[in-house]
């Protein structure tokens, strides 16, 4: 079962954040500060998944459409789904080209 974020509804459609079980492990192996960074990011994909700038890029190629977020040395992967944003992977840049080949 995959663990959902959710924040209250202030008027304003927010999208929900749920973490894929791998995504769930990933973060859980982090440490401390960038898991803060994560949780940031995530909070402004919960209010606009397609936010302006170079932090965000589309994944060609694939079947379905899926995202990279940039933060530091890490990437979340994530998919948009209605009202939804599912996180895929939360990887070190490293890992990053094996991540999307098994896409």
């Amino acid at each position: 079962m995959a663990n959902t974020w959710k924040r209250e509804n202030r008027g304003m459609d927010r999208f929900r954040i749920e973490l894929s079980p791998a995504a769930s492990r990933d973060l859980d192996g982090l440490e401390m500060e960038v898991v803060r960074l994560v949780l940031q990011d995530l909070k402004i994909l919960q209010e606009n998944p397609f936010p302006r700038g170079k932090l965000i890029k589309k994944i060609k190629g694939k079947k379905t459409a899926f995202y990279r977020l940039r933060i530091d040395k890490f990437r979340i992967f994530f998919e948009i789904l209605p009202m939804k944003v599912v996180v895929l992977r939360i990887l070190n840049k490293k890992e990053v080209d094996r991540f999307i080949k098994g896409l």
